[in-house]
């Protein structure tokens, strides 16, 4: 959650007294009041050359600019509708509109509400658009809808349709108003909600929307044994689900109470709400939601020591692999001694030691002496270290651990912590790449913590193919498989931050929308269920000739390909708009044990990693029973990986995104 406390604001329908309003309001600790820009039952007489004859509303002077700049949301006249039939009709509303905007970017105000009243918005569109282009002030725009479209609903009174069209109406005039404004993030919507409350689907829908108020009228309110109001538990509840999405709430209508007891209300209600520090993932992400960020590249680049203190405060990661490596040794010894294993490890890669390596005869005593050898690669500053030394201890078990780190700086802090913290327990510190190192004798185990927030988006698959010579045939790799998954989401929020994550030209932007990010989403929407698309094992299976011969590097490593296609599809459920994919994946360390962030399989507490967004150039429209269909390429060359995609809904096709990796790559 973004905000801290709750922020309430007071609508007015007509404020004679400005300043009294205004005062009333704060004085009952309101943070703002929403008020008309001119006398709602006020009409100018137009000039034909789109002039005023006088002053049309009240003097700016009667407050402070500090209260215009922060305190007030001007409301435009509902009446107008610049796109109405009669052209007459829409000339002069649009007149009308005009000047009230220009009053407002007078006055500075942070935001102006309009109401919609139609789909048809393009006149509408386009005067908001000349607005934006001559105004210097960031204002913000609020659309307000209703929740449920009491017209509609009246006309098919008689139709047994669950009143589905009544309820995804109003969506459907913000979400055409918002395309026609570009998904600019400086428009957002303003709910009214109703007495009756839509499906859980549609309420999930509107929480992709880039809400900014949630206007909750009086007469929704009950008053409870002690003569208080009240909203019922589902109201409650549909509050608190907006404002936890960074929605402010507005009340209005008839007072039929003293004004501090609905706030008062919906503070207690807020405060009541599950405690935060109670999920792990909310209080980290806390700040971070909806920010987008470029996903590390720690091959190319070396991460820096708030990077590595940010990854070691995850407790839930680490010791998810404390068990996968503390089962991995239990599995050598149980493989030493001759003892059978369960089926769930039989499968995973236990050692085959070559008669070479484990002996014979008198010899075999030993082995089973000899201690295990755990390499960690890509080590950091040692917390795979410290829980495979826990794992150790817990079995019982003798091991040799190998710390392989590239970074010089994380090999300082390694060195420093063998002669001080490990000094009794036998490690070692390798520095360099792990595909260039060559160690003997090679080890029984690798421990790798490589993965992004796609799995495969770091390049694990290629760092540990490269690094497959320091592991003895038959050994066991941790982690042994991890995939990638892919949604289909909304999010205007998301897709505008995106486009606008590099300001530039044309050619930037595009570079922007075919770029992978990674974000704590909170404002999105899925439109359909969360699928597979890569796979990688470990050790990987090497390629195989046209005579079915194993194919070797030159140095008689398999050679493996790491190319990857997939073609996906999903059946809409739901009218939405797709601005892209969240993209999640799980991970096999060994076992039974694994590490997930897959919205369905997460991992409880575990912090590590956001999901990915990869954005599409155009949102797309799509519709209840339409067909998704969304192709993923993973290209490698010798020098870099690149991810392309492309979408299709029905006859609209989305351009090839990131062709030979333009926009966004990982070097190699």
């Amino acid at each position: 959650m973004a905000q801290q406390e709750i922020s309430c604001g007071l609508d007015y329908i007509t404020a004679p007294d400005l300043q009294a309003c205004l005062s009333e309001a704060l004085h009952a600790n309101y943070a703002f009041i929403v008020s008309p820009i001119i006398h709602p039952r006020f009409r100018r007489p137009i000039l034909p050359s789109g002039g005023t004859v006088g002053g049309f509303t009240r003097s700016d002077m009667i407050l402070s600019p500090q209260d215009w700049n922060s305190r007030i949301v001007g409301k435009l006249s509902e009446y107008l509708d610049p796109d109405a039939p009669s052209p007459i009709v829409r000339q002069r509303h649009e007149d009308s509109l005009n000047e009230e905007l220009s009053y407002c970017r007078g006055l500075g105000l942070p935001a102006v509400m309009l109401s919609l009243h139609s789909k048809y918005t393009n006149n509408l569109a386009r005067t908001l658009h000349t607005y934006f282009e001559t105004s210097h002030h960031p204002t913000l725009i609020w659309a307000s809808v209703p929740m449920l479209c009491h017209k509609t609903l009246k006309a098919n009174i008689d139709i047994d349709n669950e009143n589905d069209d009544a309820w995804n109406e109003p969506w459907h005039w913000w979400t055409k108003f918002h395309e026609r404004m570009g998904w600019d993030k400086r428009i957002g919507v303003v709910i009214e909600m109703s007495a009756d409350l839509p499906s859980q689907d549609i309420l999930k829908r509107w929480l992709g929307e880039p809400i900014r108020a949630i206007i909750v009228p009086t007469s929704l309110f009950h008053n409870n044994r002690k003569g208080y109001p009240v909203l019922s538990r589902a109201h409650q509840q549909v509050v608190l689900s907006m404002v936890e999405h960074d929605a402010q709430v507005i009340v209005s209508g008839a007072r039929r109470s003293n004004i501090e007891y609905y706030l008062q209300y919906l503070y207690r209600v807020w405060k009541r709400r599950p405690y935060i520090g109670d999920d792990p993932m909310l209080s980290y992400a806390k700040g971070w939601e909806d920010y987008l960020q470029t996903p590390l590249q720690p091959l190319a680049d070396n991460l820096d020591t708030h990077t590595y203190n940010v990854f070691e405060k995850d407790p839930v990661k680490y010791d998810q692999y404390q068990k996968a490596i503390a089962q991995a040794l239990t599995d050598i010894h149980k493989k030493r001694k001759g003892e059978g294993i369960d089926d769930h490890q039989s499968d995973s890669c236990i050692i085959e030691a070559k008669k070479c390596e484990v002996g014979q005869g008198d010899n075999t005593v030993k082995e089973n002496e000899r201690p295990i050898t755990v390499m960690v690669l890509g080590a950091g500053r040692g917390p795979l270290v410290r829980a495979t030394l826990n794992a150790a201890d817990i079995t019982n078990s003798k091991v040799k651990v190998i710390a392989v780190e590239k970074n010089p700086c994380a090999v300082v802090v390694l060195a420093a912590q063998v002669r001080e913290v490990w000094r009794d327990r036998d490690v070692i510190v390798i520095p360099g790449d792990m595909r260039q190192v060559n160690f003997s004798p090679k080890a029984d185990i690798i421990v790798s913590e490589l993965l992004g927030s796609w799995g495969d988006n770091e390049l694990s698959p290629e760092c540990l193919d490269g690094a497959a010579g320091l592991l003895k045939s038959g050994g066991i790799s941790i982690p042994r498989e991890y995939s990638s998954y892919v949604a289909p989401i909304s999010s205007p929020r998301l897709w505008a931050a995106a486009r606008a994550a590099s300001p530039g030209n044309s050619a930037q932007i595009e570079k922007n929308l075919e770029t992978l990010w990674v974000v704590y989403m909170q404002n999105k929407h899925d439109i359909a269920e969360t699928k597979c698309v890569f796979t990688f094992d470990h050790p990987a299976k090497g390629m195989k000739n046209y005579e079915g011969q194993d194919l070797t590097d030159y140095r008689g490593l398999p050679m493996t390909d790491n190319r990857r296609c997939t073609t996906l599809t999903w059946e809409v459920e739901q009218d939405n708009v797709m601005h892209g994919f969240g993209g999640y994946f799980d991970c096999l360390l060994y076992g039974k044990e694994m590490i997930s962030i897959v919205p369905s399989t997460h991992s409880p507490g575990m912090i590590s990693w956001f999901p990915i967004f990869i954005p599409i150039k155009t949102p797309l429209r799509v519709m209840k029973g339409d067909k998704i269909k969304a192709i993923f390429w993973r290209c490698v060359s010798a020098r870099r990986v690149w991810y392309e995609w492309i979408v299709e809904v029905g006859v609209h096709t989305t351009p090839l995104h990131n062709p030979n990796g333009r926009s966004s790559e990982m070097l190699l």
